[in-house]
């Protein structure tokens, strides 16, 4: 459907025998918008505009209608007001707030990009925006760049009730990746999907990119078999939030919007510390005067009046002295020197020889509990390190009727071997996202599966490790750059005997 239409309305013309147009604001899908003038209110407004000869006159009429309904609805700053639909002779109309901003498209368009802190902002007001429709049951038929304007630090989102309508502009051939799959496969729209819609902006936001290229020879837009491009750009407690808005199946996104603006806040808190809001996006408080200063100021003008004669005392003192030591050899002064240096060192000296060595804290490791073997391999053996975010895996029962014959002999402590589980996921691209960093740092890194009845988990292990201290090293390593917390797992030693005897197979 193309945007540009030789039929607007002429500056000064009359719509409706009430709005005189002044001037147009901005292109959009389904009619141009323009600032007029209400002669009986004496107020601004601005008018969405169809001309009645357009082809999609009869689609269009509907969705003027609906959003005429949704406006008397959905009250929230971040929403474009709409107050009223009407015809004239050779319009349909609505009437709506005079907002003056533009696209997040057009802002695209001219190659701008946005700061961490503002990214962070506009995601947030689009969620709080979405929040208020989806408690009204209520969602957004066509989230895109197109459908966000801007102006200064102020947003608002429009046009709620109309279809999707792509256009042929070069520029536009992006929106079609803001449309959920479901949604292409021909399912119903649900606030699952606007999810999936902000987890698209959400990367193009911060990354400066789509998170999946494009397709135009195929009836898919995009390719979700691979994992995001330009994933390295966001920062990682923010990946985790919009890997799941971008989750294939709606059942495993943030089911509306008001989750994912818990989920954006405790990713800033991550990432921040807690100390910086999405207020960083606003302008500046005026900053406080300093009028119970300037009427001190007279009173410090005396106060430095009496104390001057006093100064000069201490400043003629303090000459008379620098003068009675100048009088003196030269020879006795440096032997002065010296001396004070010489007893300076002998007391930095005694404190250094008596300061107590600082003894290295034994790491303490609980009694290792028997786990069965995953995916075969030696059987391991847990400690009571810290478990991996994400789902916790299920606790580990020895076999059915296995029982641990004695020992006889081990490996030696030095030569212990140790595994690290990383994390567990409940799909393995998940896993393999994590599998792909920890190999780019240099670790070995291993998915394993784990079926617990009907369900099926994803472990990610790094390792195994030969001695205590490099996997200690290597779990700090993922700790302060994955900001997880892995679960350090000891391998069972090596034994001689009949435990090591296999049994031959039936």
């Amino acid at each position: 459907m193309p945007y540009n239409r030789s039929d607007h309305p002429e500056t000064q013309e009359m719509i409706g025998q009430r709005y005189l147009i002044v001037r147009q604001l901005r292109e959009e899908p389904w009619g141009g918008v323009w600032l007029a003038q209400d002669n009986i209110l004496r107020t601004e407004v601005s008018l969405k505009l169809l001309a009645r000869d357009a082809p999609e006159w009869t689609a269009a009429r509907d969705m003027f209608e609906h959003a005429a309904v949704l406006g008397l609805k959905l009250r929230h700053p971040q929403i474009l007001g709409v107050f009223h639909v009407d015809k004239a002779e050779k319009f349909l109309y609505l009437v709506e707030e005079p907002f003056p901003g533009e696209s997040l498209m057009a802002h695209w368009v001219r190659q701008e990009r946005f700061s961490l802190p503002q990214a962070l902002h506009l995601l947030e007001l689009l969620g709080q925006a979405l929040a208020c429709a989806h408690q009204q049951g209520e969602v957004h038929q066509f989230l895109s760049p197109l459908n966000i304007l801007l102006q200064g630090e102020d947003l608002r989102l429009a046009n709620f009730a109309f279809a999707p309508a792509y256009g042929d502009e070069p520029q536009h051939l992006e929106l079609r990746a803001y449309a959920p799959p479901e949604v292409i496969h021909g399912d119903r729209l649900t606030p699952a999907g606007n999810v999936f819609s902000l987890g698209v902006l959400g990367f193009r936001l911060v990354a400066g990119s789509l998170p999946y290229p494009l397709t135009f020879d195929e009836p898919f837009p995009y390719r979700l078999e691979y994992p995001p491009a330009d994933l390295e750009e966001i920062p990682v407690p923010l990946q985790n939030v919009l890997l799941r808005c971008l989750s294939e199946d709606p059942e495993e996104r943030l089911p509306h919007a008001g989750a994912l603006i818990s989920q954006l806040r405790q990713a800033r808190e991550l990432m921040h510390g807690g100390a910086r809001k999405s207020a960083v996006w606003r302008p500046e408080k005026p900053r406080r005067s300093w009028q119970p200063l300037a009427q001190a100021g007279p009173q410090l003008k005396k106060v430095w009046e009496h104390s001057l004669p006093h100064a000069q005392k201490v400043r003629d003192a303090a000459l008379t002295h620098l003068n009675t030591l100048k009088l003196l050899p030269r020879r006795l002064l440096w032997g002065a020197g010296l001396a004070v240096l010489t007893v300076a060192l002998i007391i930095i000296g005694v404190k250094v020889g008596h300061r107590p060595a600082s003894k290295p804290q034994p790491t303490t490791v609980a009694a290792p509990v028997a786990l069965p073997p995953v995916g075969g391999g030696p059987p391991l053996m847990e400690t009571s390190e810290a478990g991996a975010p994400g789902e916790p895996a299920p606790a580990a029962r020895p076999a059915a009727g296995h029982t641990p014959g004695p020992v006889q002999a081990t490996v030696a402590s030095k030569d212990q071997r140790y595994l690290l589980v990383a994390a567990t996921y409940s799909t393995l691209k998940q896993a393999e996202i994590l599998q792909q960093r920890l190999r780019a740092r240099n670790l070995r890194a291993v998915i394993n599966t784990r079926k617990t009845g009907d369900k099926t988990r994803y472990q990610v292990q790094v390792g195994p490790f030969t001695g205590a201290k490099a996997a200690e090293d290597a779990a700090n390593r993922i700790k302060t750059q994955e900001k997880l917390t892995p679960k350090v797992l000891k391998l069972a030693p090596k034994t001689t005997g009949a435990d090591n005897v296999r049994r031959p197979s039936r």
